[in-house]
């Protein structure tokens, strides 16, 4: 799965992307891994651009979510990206995982999944990584805010 790089800013620019919400439990978001993949997967094997978000109530507030994008910059970043690639250029699509909140020293995290051919190829493999990244989100965000009380 390919975009050209104008095109994709077009397409999101345009909102023509697939967004889908699936609410979880913050104790036990890692059992919502495979829905939340699942769903998200649908639209990216139906070469659509997708934002597929997992949220929570949590204090503070922390929001997780998948993308499709051409390079590891959120889908709220647009005008980055089209000042960090050639717009004449075509990408392969890669699928980034992102947490936000303002617990993280960043106020952002966000890892690459794989491209979209591989994900799909080995759909398993995505999950696990997926899980484990999750795991380690959550781990990260429980540990700031114990040290915070």
């Amino acid at each position: 799965m390919q975009r050209n790089v104008q095109a994709f800013i077009d397409d999101v620019t345009a909102e023509k992307l697939s967004v889908t919400t699936l609410d979880g439990k913050y104790e036990t978001l890692t059992k919502q891994v495979q829905p939340w993949l699942t769903n998200f997967l649908k639209d990216v094997a139906a070469d659509q651009l997708a934002q597929a978000t997992l949220t929570t109530t949590h204090e503070p507030a922390v929001s997780f979510w998948l993308e499709t994008s051409v390079i590891n910059l959120p889908l709220a970043n647009l005008t980055e990206i089209g000042k960090v690639t050639d717009a004449d250029e075509t990408m392969p699509i890669r699928l980034y995982m992102i947490a936000e909140s303002e617990a993280l020293p960043s106020g952002l995290r966000i890892d690459e999944l794989g491209t979209a051919d591989d994900v799909l190829a080995d759909q398993d493999g995505a999950a696990k990584l997926l899980t484990t990244w999750l795991d380690s989100q959550i781990e990260r965000l429980n540990q700031i805010t114990e040290a915070d009380a």
